[in-house]
């Protein structure tokens, strides 16, 4: 037994061109987005306390001495998230801080993120930031424990 979708004229045409209407507006955002961008935040606490370099660190303490003029450069915390567009990832920072990441879109070989730090629940930073595939940029931060707190923030999609 054969089955034919027709429309009020006996074509199949109206019939699947609203078919296809309802699955594409169906879609969310999200989905076509694609599979999501890949985020890792290394938190580093920079200071002029001691002469160190945290060898968790090594393919990273050239870029940061070129830019930083600190003497001790110590990992605290690394995350790594998967996001889709609009979608907020999270990473805990030093003194009830929390560093949120939202990709707001891919425009060619650069994502657009923006980033915001609260400190409970209260908003102290905001940017948007422009970051290449697999490209990585650190972002100075707040004081702590007599150094600073630098971002480290790498992407690929």
């Amino acid at each position: 037994m054969k089955y034919v979708l027709s429309g009020r004229f006996g074509h199949p045409a109206p019939v699947l061109l609203l078919l296809l209407l309802i699955l594409v507006t169906g879609l969310t955002e999200s989905a076509w987005a694609g599979p999501g961008i890949n985020i890792v935040v290394k938190t580093v606490l920079a200071s002029q306390d001691s002469a160190y370099a945290d060898p968790r660190l090594s393919e990273l303490i050239r870029e940061l001495q070129s830019v930083f003029k600190y003497s001790s450069y110590r990992l605290l915390s690394q995350n790594r998230m998967k996001l889709g567009m609009k979608e907020t990832g999270t990473a805990s920072l030093p003194k009830n801080r929390v560093l949120k990441i939202t990709p707001i879109r891919i425009k060619g070989e650069r994502a657009e993120l923006r980033l915001e730090i609260f400190k409970k629940k209260r908003q102290i930073f905001q940017t948007v930031i422009q970051l290449l595939n697999r490209g990585t940029i650190t972002v100075g931060g707040p004081r702590h424990k007599g150094g600073y707190l630098l971002f480290n923030i790498s992407n690929s999609f």
